[in-house]
């Protein structure tokens, strides 16, 4: 049991990592494709 509470941290440390950058990159790319659309209305 020890083992796997030792492993639990550094993995929801890392999957909340990978969350953040994928809602970060999710939400550059929404700003990049708005930015498109009003740059060129």
């Amino acid at each position: 049991m020890s083992t796997s509470n030792r492993l639990k941290a550094p993995l929801v440390l890392l999957l909340t990592l990978v969350l953040l950058c994928a809602g970060v990159a999710v939400l550059v790319g929404v700003f990049g494709l708005l930015v498109k659309l009003f740059g060129h209305a």
